[in-house]
């Protein structure tokens, strides 16, 4: 049995994953058999326990530390991105594996610190927004890299929520979702990034090589992703209600096989747009990505 300490409870995000390993579905059937969430530490006790009681997590510990000779792994959720590094290091740095929630950090060179101790360390590191394996989210990837290959691509957009005034950390609470859409479907290759703020909305101009993609951080509920060229218009709606389900059977065959469900780098890629995106909000300026 592989045993998952989580941590954090603020986020809806703890309970969501719990459940998958803990509870059995609608049938009783048990979806992972051979992993349950087995610990769980959060900074609130009351919220931790009211998670530990709906996913039926046995045991609630204090500190992280706690959970060093307890779990095989561990899942970093809390709700602001920038408590994931000090969770997260610890772990790294015994060889335990890591699952970290979106952003991955608020601070490009912590992730990049991250993904250089999980090198030296040999560390399972996977993570960010769990929209990147969205059925949706992957069949825009196919369509992207076929008209690529067959077309000229002039341009993409999509829309997804971004809270800018987020008390936790701002864009970069719901933005993690948007960046890894960006880059799921589009590639790492962003160059730079514009931002215009008006009336509580967001709209990011992203600019690749050849291509600019847009992105509409308007708070609607409803996901739509499209692709031009001089041929032809792809626009595809974007299902994102089972995307928990998605990212959590991608962590559990990483944990199974010992493997990482995609490379450390495409894990740093998110972050540093995520910080140039909050750069060009708060300056009016195009932002460069670092190369």
């Amino acid at each position: 049995m592989i045993k998952i300490g989580m941590i954090g409870s603020d986020n809806s995000h703890a309970f969501a994953f719990s459940k998958l390993a803990n509870l059995p579905d609608a049938s009783g059937v048990f979806l992972f058999p051979d992993i349950r969430v087995t610990h769980i530490c959060g900074d609130d006790p009351i919220r931790t326990e009211e998670v530990a009681l709906q996913a039926e997590i046995p045991h609630i510990v204090n500190d992280i530390s706690d959970l060093y000779e307890e779990v095989d792994a561990v899942m970093v959720v809390h709700r602001h991105g920038g408590k994931h590094f000090d969770c997260a290091m610890p772990f790294i740095e015994r060889r335990i594996p890591v699952w970290i929630d979106k952003p991955l950090t608020t601070d490009p060179d912590q992730c990049l610190a991250l993904i250089h101790a999980a090198q030296s360390n040999a560390c399972l590191l996977a993570g960010g927004s769990t929209c990147k394996y969205c059925p949706d989210v992957l069949s825009l990837q196919q369509e992207f890299l076929s008209l690529e290959k067959s077309s000229r691509v002039i341009s993409g957009s999509f829309n997804f929520p971004g809270e800018i005034d987020s008390p936790y950390g701002g864009i970069w609470f719901y933005g993690g979702h948007a960046a890894e859409i960006l880059t799921s479907i589009f590639g790492d290759g962003v160059l730079s990034v514009k931002a215009d703020v008006h009336c509580g909305n967001v709209i990011a101009l992203v600019k690749y090589a050849t291509f600019t993609v847009t992105i509409n951080f308007s708070e609607v509920n409803q996901f739509y992703g499209s692709i031009y060229t001089p041929e032809r218009v792809v626009v595809k709606p974007i299902d994102i209600s089972q995307v928990y389900y998605f990212g959590f059977s991608k962590y559990a065959e990483a944990l199974r096989s010992g493997r990482m469900p995609e490379s450390r780098d495409s894990l740093l890629r998110p972050v540093q747009f995520l910080h140039a995106l909050e750069q060009a909000m708060k300056t009016g300026r195009e932002i460069s990505l670092p190369v």
